[in-house]
């Protein structure tokens, strides 16, 4: 059962080739993961000017987060949001991904539990082999982020009393 969704922003949630937008399906896909029944926490993890400080890469980031028009499925962000500066190590180390899970409250929960998704090859074969994570690659895992909810096994929230 995945209890935590960890998902990469550049090229995967965006597309930064064309004026930071999301990529077609993503906000409809985080609502259904977020709304979900037993909806798994969701947190974004990325390699971000390493040369800044963690709080002015943060601004930076977060700026580009409301700018996508994403912020509000990360919020907190204190909580939802780690970036390369704040576990001093690049994806795919272990260490980003253990602190994104002590930043979400969830320090105790296994990688077992956890799934990646990123766009980037090398990330998904260490987070499969070295950290034993779920992970999917956009663009090769799937096309669509429509495919995403029913990947993670995300049920749709209950229409209880309809009818």
């Amino acid at each position: 059962m995945i209890k935590v969704v960890m998902f990469d922003l550049g090229q995967t949630l965006i597309d930064e080739t064309n004026q930071l937008r999301p990529f077609p399906h993503v906000v409809e896909t985080l609502v259904k993961i977020t709304q979900a029944e037993s909806a798994p926490e969701i947190c974004l993890i990325s390699d971000f000017k390493m040369d800044l400080t963690p709080a002015e890469a943060m601004k930076e980031y977060l700026a580009i987060l409301k700018a996508t028009g994403l912020r509000a499925f990360f919020e907190p962000v204190e909580k939802r949001v780690t970036l390369s500066n704040h576990a001093a190590a690049l994806k795919p180390s272990r260490k980003i991904f253990k602190k994104a899970l002590e930043r979400l409250g969830k320090p105790t929960t296994p990688f077992k539990h956890c799934c990646f998704i990123t766009e980037n090859a090398a990330h998904i074969k260490a987070a499969r082999e070295q950290l034993h994570m779920q992970a999917f690659q956009f663009g090769v895992d799937f096309a669509d982020w429509d495919e995403v909810p029913s990947m993670l096994g995300v049920a749709s929230p209950s229409l209880g009393g309809m009818g």
